[in-house]
């Protein structure tokens, strides 16, 4: 898989990240604007943390806010799954007379 460098200043220091070509540069920098303006909004909030409890606290956050999505994709993609299920058997004939399966896909 091929990578690339990219710099970044993050709380003003600089590091180099080796990304795959799968995910882009920009994706990239919107991910590291992200991590640091969680990083300064809990900075801001306890200003006596270490570098360490710092980056600890952010990744438990981020953490967070990722399972919390990741329950909330489960239950909408039940409940669409559930819609499927109640709208694939009416499918609509057309006027050639193929079918035209209703679908819902997640």
């Amino acid at each position: 898989m091929m990578t690339r460098e990219i710099e970044v200043q993050i709380l003003g220091q600089n590091f180099n990240f080796n990304i795959p070509g799968s995910i882009g540069a920009d994706d990239f920098l919107e991910i590291v604007d992200y991590v640091e303006t969680k990083l300064k909004k809990i900075r801001s909030d306890i200003q006596d943390l270490d570098s360490f409890k710092l980056g600890l606290l952010a990744s438990i956050n981020i953490a967070e806010e990722f399972f919390s999505l990741k329950r909330e994709y489960e239950k909408f993609k039940t409940a669409l799954d559930r819609i499927d299920k109640m709208v694939s058997p009416l499918d609509i004939d057309s006027e050639e007379g193929d079918r035209l399966p209703i679908r819902f896909s997640s």
